[in-house]
């Protein structure tokens, strides 16, 4: 005489059967993508997803609005002149009577334009100079490095000054080259140190095996793994850059009026500054929110890029 098993016992064998007729339990786990790993893990970080926001709506009004405005950047009007914010204008003018909105819109595209040049031209030569140091090793390592530890006793800014002194006029490039020139030797050594680090790696070893050039397992194998890398140096670099463009356009070094920076608004309202503080707020305002943007966002990029923090 058959005995029926409790029900409490029969349940999940129900549902096991359920699983096997759907096929499920042999259907192929879902595979984990490196960049999506990390874009999960940076949108949990309210702090950076806020700051790429704000930085992301930064840009967008720098690029835009010029195009849209109802106002000449550049026309004088002298009976409109260091008006408060208002409606009609909501930065208010400078002491020309020129719309500020419209000339911080200008000025945050020149000021970005130099700082992500800039920033590239850093990367580019940090990236060749510390690939080819840390992957060649040995005494051509150790001279590459007493060279860059000499350079770095170059001061940056003052170094800036001499490079600008010598072009004689300030423009778009002459300032990348300025602000690049000494500025390239920390992206070196990030870039050595994650090279030194992954040809030590068994893939590495297997493609030199195979008889891969060493072009090729540079190129292919080894630069593409400090991607994670580059991109936090792009958002630790960019801070320092703009703070320079803005210093040297503050100094009278900058972009030439009447084109506008935010370094060159902020000299601008400096002689003006007790009677129309806002004249120099604005600028000195955009320049820190794009600053502290950057710094959240390179925090939040090297939490989620970092293989440390990966959830078990």
């Amino acid at each position: 005489m058959a005995i029926n098993p409790p029900e409490a016992t029969r349940a999940p064998l129900v549902e096991g059967e359920r699983t096997l007729q759907s096929g499920a339990a042999g259907a192929p786990l879902r595979q984990s993508n490196l960049w999506m790993d990390a874009w999960r893990r940076y949108v949990r970080n309210k702090a950076a997803v806020f700051a790429g926001s704000v930085f992301i709506l930064l840009v967008l009004y720098c690029v835009l609005w010029p195009i849209f405005s109802p106002y000449d950047p550049y026309a004088v009007d002298f009976a409109q002149k260091s008006q408060s914010p208002s409606f009609a204008h909501p930065f208010g003018t400078d002491q020309f009577g020129r719309d500020l909105f419209t000339r911080a819109a200008l000025g945050g595209r020149v000021s970005m334009l130099i700082g992500f040049g800039a920033t590239l031209a850093i990367l580019l030569i940090g990236v060749a100079y510390g690939s080819i140091s840390g992957f060649v090793g040995g005494r051509l390592d150790n001279a590459m490095m007493r060279v860059l530890d000499t350079l770095y006793g170059l001061p940056y800014l003052p170094f800036a000054i001499i490079i600008l002194a010598i072009f004689g006029d300030a423009s778009l490039w002459t300032l990348m080259v300025a602000l690049s020139v000494a500025s390239w030797f920390t992206s070196a050594r990030i870039v050595r140190g994650q090279i030194i680090t992954l040809k030590e790696n068994d893939y590495i070893r297997a493609a030199k095996a195979v008889g891969a050039r060493w072009f090729r397992v540079l190129g292919r194998h080894l630069l593409p793994n400090t991607l994670g890398v580059l991109i936090i140096a792009i958002f630790l670099e960019l801070p320092g850059v703009i703070l320079g463009e803005a210093f040297l356009s503050f100094i009278g070094l900058g972009i030439s009026p009447p084109e506008a920076s935010w370094g060159q608004m902020a000299n601008d309202g400096r002689t003006v500054y007790r009677t129309s503080p806002h004249i120099i707020a604005v600028p000195s305002i955009l320049i820190a929110t794009l600053i502290l943007c950057a710094n959240f966002i390179a925090d939040g990029l090297r939490d989620a890029l970092d293989p440390r923090t990966r959830e078990t």
